[in-house]
C-alpha cells in the first residue's frame, strides 16, 4: 500500500501483439507509486464551468534540469507539445467533473497528471460518463510516461524518449527524438519525422513510421491485424528483418544482401539498407508492409 506521501496510479499494461493481447486480456491498468508533491505549483487559474459540470482549469509547475511528465488517464485525449524551459503547463477539460477524479501534481521536477472516470459497463466496450482532455507543455529535454484507457495521445517535438501505452485509441508522435516504446490495444500508430529508437505494438491497428533510426538503436514494429508501413527519410541505415504472416510485401528500397521469400499466405524479407547501422524487426500478423525511401 503507499503511504501516506504517496498516491497509486495506473495505466494499461503494454500490449503484446494481437495474438497474445486477444488470446489472454492483460489488465488495463497496473498499479505504479509516484510521489505526487504539493509544492512545486507555482500558479493555478481556473475554473471556466459549465451544465453538467464541466470545468477547464490550467497549472503551471516549475521544473529544473531533469524534468519529467507522467499521465494515467481513463477518458480522454492527451497533448503534450514544448513549451517553456523550465516550466510544465497542464491545461485540463473535464466533463462531468462530479464523477471524475482529476489531480495534477509535482515532486521535484517530476510532474504527475492523473484522472479517474466513472465507466459504466465492461471495461471492453463500456461507456465512460466522464472525460479528461489535456493539452500539457514541457521543456523539451522531458521525458514521457503516459497511459490512458481511452482515447488519442499525440507528443510533438519533445526529444528525451518515454513510454507511451493506451488501451483504445492511437497513439501519433511528430517531430519527436530519443528512444520511445509502448503499445495500443486496438488502434493506430503513426511516427512523422522521428529521430531515434522506437519499439511499438498494436493488436489490432496499423503502424506508419516516417524519419530515421538512430545508428545502434534496436527497433521493432508488431501488429496483429493491420499494415505497416516504413518511409525512411536521409540518415543511418537500417539492417531489416520482416515477416507478415498473411498479406505481401511491397519494397522500393535497394538492400545489399536481400533476402525475399513468400508463401501461398505470408512473406519474409531482410537485408541491409544503406550501411545498416540500425536494427528493425518487424512482425504483421494479417495485412501487408510496405518500405520506401523518402527523397528530399
Amino acid at each position: 500500500m503507499p503511504s501516506a506521501n504517496q498516491s497509486a496510479l495506473t495505466w494499461p499494461h503494454p500490449i503484446q501483439g494481437i495474438g497474445r493481447y486477444l488470446g489472454s486480456l492483460p489488465p488495463l491498468f497496473r498499479s505504479r507509486r509516484v510521489w505526487p508533491g504539493l509544492f512545486a505549483v507555482v500558479s493555478i487559474v481556473s475554473i471556466a464551468c459549465g451544465a453538467g459540470g464541466d470545468e477547464t482549469l490550467e497549472q503551471w509547475f516549475q521544473v529544473g534540469d531533469s524534468p519529467r511528465l507522467v499521465v494515467g488517464a481513463d477518458n480522454g485525449s492527451v497533448l503534450v507539445e514544448t513549451g517553456l524551459e523550465g516550466t510544465i503547463s497542464v491545461l485540463s477539460v473535464v466533463s462531468n467533473k462530479d464523477i471524475v477524479d482529476f489531480k495534477a501534481t509535482a515532486d521535484g521536477d517530476v510532474v504527475t497528471v492523473r484522472s479517474v472516470t466513472s465507466i459504466s459497463g465492461s471495461l471492453i466496450g463500456g461507456r465512460a460518463e466522464g472525460a479528461v482532455d489535456l493539452t500539457i507543455t514541457v521543456p523539451p529535454d522531458t521525458v514521457i510516461e503516459i497511459g490512458t484507457t481511452v482515447g488519442p495521445i499525440t507528443v510533438k517535438d519533445v526529444r528525451a524518449g518515454g513510454t507511451i501505452t493506451d488501451g483504445t485509441g492511437s497513439i501519433e508522435l511528430r517531430g519527436v527524438s530519443g528512444e520511445y516504446s509502448g503499445g495500443v490495444g486496438a488502434g493506430d500508430i503513426r511516427i512523422v519525422d522521428g529521430d531515434g529508437t522506437f519499439r511499438f505494438t498494436t493488436g489490432v491497428g496499423s503502424i506508419m513510421f516516417d524519419g530515421v533510426m538512430v545508428s545502434g538503436g534496436s527497433n521493432e514494429f508488431e501488429t496483429g491485424a493491420g499494415d505497416v508501413t516504413v518511409t525512411f527519410s536521409e540518415g543511418v541505415g537500417v539492417e531489416i528483418d520482416a515477416t507478415t504472416s498473411t498479406g505481401t510485401i511491397s519494397n522500393e528500397l535497394t538492400l545489399v544482401d536481400e533476402l525475399f521469400e513468400t508463401s501461398s499466405v505470408g512473406a519474409h524479407i531482410s537485408g541491409t539498407f544503406r550501411d545498416g547501422g540500425a536494427d528493425l524487426l518487424i512482425a504483421v500478423g494479417a495485412g501487408s508492409l510496405e518500405f520506401s525511401e523518402r527523397v528530399n
